[in-house]
């Protein structure tokens, strides 16, 4: 299909479709464009733009998906991946849960698109990537090394149709910048980093993000272990957004239904603090999943998971809504083109508090700011269990007197979060998670048996 449209393509691969069978089916065609600039020791260090598209077709039959994919969009390719999808419906399952949505209910208008980000000029591009590397070195002679420092821009439009008439679309941009940097003081070294997404180029601010980056690393410099007991712990939003995603799929009903929630049975009670209220929606424009539908088409919407501290809902795509007698909640994710649409979390919304994040402190006496969690993903998800190794700051009479490493925390996540005290107001988005910073009452820390 030389010279082909995306218009043209899908045309071409429903025509393709009905040639060959009267089953029902679907076309997910992506088209993106992306750029990358880095810098290094202040100038460009490398600078990449790529184009990508591609189209995943499924077709049902007498309870059977059948899917497919492909990058490659001339004649032969489409006619290949068609004959592919028909193929595998040979060894796909029977399952009734299987279907397609049809086109009943309308999707939301969502503006995720920033024209700013197209008249960027290259030299504006190269500008802002090297202040982010410039701004860190300059906030303090400690910062030595930069490992690198990056802009990306990428602008994505998904199409969605189906036999049953179901046709929607939309376009998306996005930008995000970050920095990687270590500091050094006698024998201390530490790293430092920060990183920024959103929608829109006024969600990036250069000298912000290079001054943050820094500020992480000089802060550490000289850490040191505190003594084991317990104590209250002020948690970094950043380190909130970890847990979080880590305990989301909690939520989805694929795992509900495979036995691996430990929520399971527990809609209704009040599993958390009563002072956390927790949302999943494609609705949130400030997250980097935010869309007017989700991977099979259903509208946007938001769901309360968590309702002051009572689990309030679960996540279902279509298949799995089927399954466990609910609802879809706009839920069918996709990671790309290269599988079917999956059940899970989009963006992940924390509701804040009222309270600044310097009141918090000023209240503790003696505590741990928690800003790093080492090996969280080790966590067991679904029981919650934690034994990590973490770093931060230490608190004294409402002060971060001095940096601490080299203690280890321990505990369970659910509990965690069920002894919550005080939400801070400070919410922050990291790419599909929001989340503020959260004081918990009490936390395990092994470090000396001496202060």
């Amino acid at each position: 299909m030389k010279g082909h449209n995306p218009e043209d393509t899908i045309h071409f691969i429903r025509e393709t479709v009905k040639n060959l069978t009267q089953d029902p089916h679907e076309i997910y065609y992506v088209l993106k464009k992306s750029e990358v600039i880095e810098s290094k020791d202040e100038t460009i260090d490398g600078y990449e733009t790529a184009t990508t598209e591609g189209i995943a077709i499924r077709i049902l039959r007498d309870g059977r998906m059948g899917f497919g994919y492909s990058t490659r969009l001339d004649t032969e390719g489409i006619e290949k991946t068609v004959q592919q999808t028909i193929d595998s419906l040979k060894v796909s399952e029977k399952d009734p849960a299987h279907g397609l949505l049809d086109a009943a209910v309308p999707y939301p208008a969502l503006e995720l698109t920033d024209p700013a980000l197209a008249s960027l000029t290259a030299d504006q591009k190269k500008e802002m990537v090297i202040t982010i590397e410039h701004t860190a070195r300059a906030f303090d002679p400690r910062v030595k090394q930069v490992r690198n420092a990056q802009l990306s821009l990428h602008e994505a439009r998904v199409w969605l149709i189906n036999s049953f008439g179901l046709e929607r679309t939309y376009s998306a941009t996005g930008v995000s910048a970050s920095i990687m940097l270590t500091a050094e003081e006698g024998d201390s070294s530490e790293y430092g980093w920060e990183s920024v997404s959103g929608h829109f180029l006024k969600d990036i601010i250069p000298e912000a993000i290079g001054e943050k980056a820094a500020e992480k690393a000089v802060t550490r410099l000289g850490g040191k272990p505190v003594r084991s007991g317990e104590y209250p712990a002020l948690f970094d939003r950043e380190v909130v957004a970890e847990i979080i995603g880590l305990l989301a799929p909690s939520f989805t009903g694929e795992n509900l239904y495979k036995g691996k929630s430990a929520l399971k049975g527990k809609e209704g009670t009040e599993a958390f603090s009563p002072h956390l209220t927790l949302h999943d929606g494609l609705l949130y424009t400030e997250g980097m999943a935010a869309a007017p539908f989700d991977g099979e088409g259903e509208p946007a919407r938001k769901t309360v998971l968590i309702d002051q501290g009572i689990v309030a809902g679960f996540l279902y795509d279509h298949y799995y809504a089927k399954k466990m007698g609910a609802l879809s909640t706009a839920n069918a994710v996709r990671g790309g083109i290269s599988a079917p649409p999956s059940c899970g979390t989009t963006n992940l919304y924390l509701a804040p508090g009222e309270t600044l994040f310097s009141n918090i402190l000023r209240d503790i006496s003696e505590g741990f700011y928690v800003q790093e969690l080492m090996g969280l993903h080790t966590a067991n998800p679904i029981t919650g269990e934690f034994s990590l190794g973490a770093s931060g700051q230490w608190i004294e009479n409402g002060e971060l007197t001095h940096p601490v490493r080299g203690v280890a925390v321990s505990g369970n996540l659910f509990d965690l979060l069920k002894h919550v005290e005080v939400v801070g107001n400070d919410l922050k988005w990291f790419g599909t998670i929001g989340t503020p910073s959260l004081l918990v009452g009490s936390l395990t820390v092994a470090g000396t048996e001496n202060s």
